[in-house]
């Protein structure tokens, strides 16, 4: 049986967390295990669930500070080593975490970019400019494979000259969709959460942080009332900001109208509700949450700094430029004539993005690494 360590954030509810998830689920537990060792906080909402899967939890405690991160990091391994592999999620940060397995000898050491960050690098300012090239040749120089969600999330972390290093390859997260080939029918899942049975109801799936742009999501309800007075948003989510989203959802008038339905396990019934859904991030590494929307039929309206890898259906899933909030308000009028299509979840299951391929293509990474050997 193999060991992987995954390096990861949290515990919570989010996207990397979730396809982890997913994973653990499908995992022999003859063949490879998991464990997981978490920067910040000492709990969240999956820890549960992947002990009692038999994936051991480690929180390092050190929060966002990657020296702190090393320096744990490293006594985790010698406490509970060997591992065959460490998985870092951690985005530049995975240069601390290639370094610290290549210190303690693990055989096969990963970096895995979720991200496109390239937002928020454009952004910063020269000390942060160096902080990041330093991470990077760390990810150069210690991690010995290198995964991608998409070719954006490629771009942003190992460079545009990825393509000619043998050492990347492109691995979009899959997730078991099962669970969306049986939905109730539109007024039962809106009896269920709450909703009206007439109403037009509009969705997004996403933590309440800057990325996934709820701001301007508002600003399009707004634009969408005068056509729409009964329509409904359920944003389906919690972060740090939702509290300033409520106020900016009072003061546009739209107090009523918006759904804030938190950290949810019924994520496809929520599906089921909607009749469109909406995802205007700022940027992304890939997104999930557009695949599980085709997954239950919804057509969906996105931005255009989402990897257009997601769009599965592509006549039902409409990408646009940020920043015109009037524009995405009609293109969701037309979007709106589509009717969920059946027999999505089959198809979404045999594309890359269904589990029995994703977790073939991941575990053969792992099988590729030597044995890890304890030092004596």
């Amino acid at each position: 049986m193999k060991r992987v360590l995954h390096v990861v954030m949290t515990m919570d509810t989010g996207g990397v967390e979730n396809w982890l998830l997913h994973v653990v689920r499908r995992l022999d537990p003859t063949r490879i295990r998991f464990e997981f060792a978490v920067a910040t906080g000492q709990g969240g909402a999956y820890v549960e669930e992947m002990e009692a899967r038999g994936a051991r939890v480690h929180f390092l405690g050190c929060g966002r500070d990657p020296v702190r991160l090393a320096s744990r990091l490293a006594r985790l391994l010698r406490r509970h080593g060997p591992y065959d592999a460490i998985h870092g999620h951690l985005h530049h940060v995975n240069g601390v975490v290639g370094w610290v397995g290549a210190r303690a000898k693990v055989p096969l050491r990963i970096a895995h970019s979720h991200l496109d960050t390239s937002y928020f690098d454009a952004r910063g300012g020269p000390v942060r400019a160096f902080y990041r090239r330093g991470l990077r040749r760390m990810i150069q120089r210690y991690a010995n494979v290198h995964l991608a969600v998409s070719a954006r999330a490629a771009d942003s972390l190992f460079g545009l000259g990825w393509r000619d290093d043998p050492r990347v390859r492109i691995l979009p997260c899959g997730l078991d969709y099962s669970r969306f080939s049986a939905l109730p029918d539109k007024a039962e899942a809106r009896r269920r959460v709450g909703l009206p049975a007439d109403a037009v109801v509009f969705g997004s799936i996403g933590r309440l942080e800057v990325q996934k742009n709820h701001a301007f999501l508002f600003d399009v309800m707004a634009a969408l009332r005068a056509r729409l007075p009964d329509a409904r948003l359920v944003l389906v989510g919690k972060g740090s900001l939702e509290a300033a989203l409520r106020a900016r959802a009072r003061a546009l008038g739209l107090a009523e109208q918006v759904l804030f339905a938190g950290a949810r396990d019924d994520v496809p019934e929520l599906l089921a509700a909607m009749d469109l859904f909406l995802f205007p991030s700022l940027f992304e590494g890939l997104g999930l949450a557009p695949i599980e929307a085709q997954a239950a039929g919804i057509p969906c309206l996105i931005s255009d700094q989402v990897p257009s890898e997601v769009i599965l259906f592509p006549d039902r899933v409409r990408a646009l430029p940020l920043g015109d909030a009037a524009r995405w308000a009609a293109h969701a009028l037309e979007l709106l004539g589509l009717p969920r299509l059946e027999g999505a979840a089959a198809a979404v299951e045999a594309s890359p993005f269904g589990m029995e391929a994703h977790l073939s293509a991941l575990l053969s990474v792992y099988d590729a690494a030597p044995r890890a050997r304890r030092v004596v």
